[in-house]
Formats: C-alpha cells, structure tokens, sequence
C-alpha cells in the first residue's frame, strides 16, 4: 500500500479558484456606488418635500395664531422661517446636483451609456414645460412671505416698532428671492448643465 503522501502527489494539483477578471469587480463596484448614491438622491428629494411642506404648515399656523390673538408681529416672524427653511431646502437640491453630475460624468461614462445612461437621459431630455416646475417649487416660500406680510397689514397697529418690523419682514423677503435667483442650481429644465467641476456647497 503506497504511503499517503504518494497518493496524493499522484493525485495532482488541487483545483484553485479562478481570480475575477479586475473589469468584471470594476463594472460591480461601479454598479454598487451607483445604486447608492441614487438612493441618496431619492432621500434628498424627500427631504426637499418635507422641508417644503414644514413651509406650508408653518405659513397656515403662524397665520391663524396671529389672526386669533391679532398680533401683525406673529404673522411677520414667518419671512424669516421661509428664508431659513428655503436654505436648507435649496441646499438639498445643490448636493442631488452634484451627486447627478458624478453618476453621470464618473460611472455613466466608465461603464457605457448603453449599461448606465438615466443621468445622460435626464440631462438631455428636460420635462417639457419644466421651466415652470423648476421656479413653481422655488417660488412657495417667497410668495408665502409676501402673502404673510400682506395679511399682516389688517392687524397692524401704526408705531415705530410696527413700521422696523415691516422694513425688517420686507428685507428678509427680498434676501430670500435673492438668494433663489442667485444660489440657484443647474438643471436642464433653465438651459443649465452641470458638471462635477463645478463647487456646490459641501457637508
């Protein structure tokens, strides 16, 4: 009977596992980073209904709490939550640019348009009418400050105090149109590309 180590010398080599082409884990990872980040996107747009629908509870809350006590001063505080609740919601929409601009430039590119193509198809095809969309959206918490200081005006009572507070309601209303024309991100729908060297605001 041979000794067991000239059995299995005789049996040949073990069978190894064949390694995985690098393009094959390149093209995984690249679908991997992929899905994520378009979650991210899909929880940033949520994010961004929340916030504007935050606005839109508020504007009818501060309305009927200063309408119930008649206090003009309580309605002209909402200007400035519509400029603080505008921020953050057009902060959103600049990082779910950058992250469309990367899917789009970084992996839609590396992989092939004909395997990862939505961002190219976004970015060359912008929703028909979409001008009014980009600016509806936009357009709730300047209009809803404008209409709140509007209102305001049948319970104010005339004082120096009262007149501060309207400069200071009108000012805020003013920023917050500014900064919507002015920090407003690219987007098909205004003739605006993006690209990813371009330097939303960071986290």
């Amino acid at each position: 009977m041979a000794p067991q180590s000239d059995t299995i010398r005789m049996a040949g080599p073990l069978p190894t596992t064949e390694p995985t082409p690098p393009r094959w884990e390149s093209t995984q990872l690249a679908a991997a980073e992929y899905t994520s980040l378009r979650s991210e996107i899909v929880g940033l747009t949520s994010l961004q209904f929340q916030t504007t629908a935050v606005a839109t509870v508020s504007f009818g809350a501060v309305l009927s709490a200063g309408f119930q006590v008649r206090n003009a001063a309580i309605i002209l505080i909402y200007p400035l939550l519509s400029l603080a609740l505008g921020i953050i919601w057009l902060f959103k929409a600049h990082l779910i640019t950058r992250i469309a601009a990367y899917l789009r430039t970084e992996i839609e590119d590396r992989v092939g348009r004909e395997n990862m193509g939505w961002e190219h198809y976004v970015q060359d095809h912008p929703l028909p009418r979409g001008r009014f969309a980009y600016w509806g959206l936009r357009a709730i918490f300047p209009v809803t400050s404008m209409i709140a200081i509007g209102a305001s005006f049948a319970l104010a009572p005339q004082g120096a105090a009262m007149t501060i507070l309207y400069i200071l309601s009108f000012t805020v209303t003013i920023v917050t149109i500014a900064v919507f024309i002015l920090w407003r991100e690219p987007s098909p729908e205004i003739g605006q590309k993006s690209s990813c060297s371009e330097s939303p605001p960071s986290i």
